[in-house]
């Protein structure tokens, strides 16, 4: 499964890892928003650590939870890691 996924002049980027302690994988996002100023990257990862059986899983999760922030409006801040 892909890891970048473009949405309405967005580009939602998830980072899937392999958990060590438990079975299982995780992920953080990131969205990019592209404009005549450059690239804009807003990091995003789950408020609690959320465990998924398989990494496509974790990815799907990641792409829907973009969707989520894009269709409510983010506003691209690099500087900030938000929960999803």
């Amino acid at each position: 499964m892909e890891t970048r996924h473009p949405y309405r002049g967005f580009i939602i980027e998830a980072h899937p890892y392999e958990l060590r302690d438990i079975p299982g994988w995780s992920v953080e996002f990131h969205i990019e928003k592209h404009d005549g100023n450059g690239v804009t990257v807003t990091r995003f990862c789950f408020e609690k650590p959320h465990v998924f059986e398989t990494k496509e899983a974790a990815i799907q999760a990641a792409v829907l939870s973009g969707h989520r922030k894009i269709d409510g409006g983010v506003t691209p801040n690099p500087e900030q890691m938000v929960t999803a």
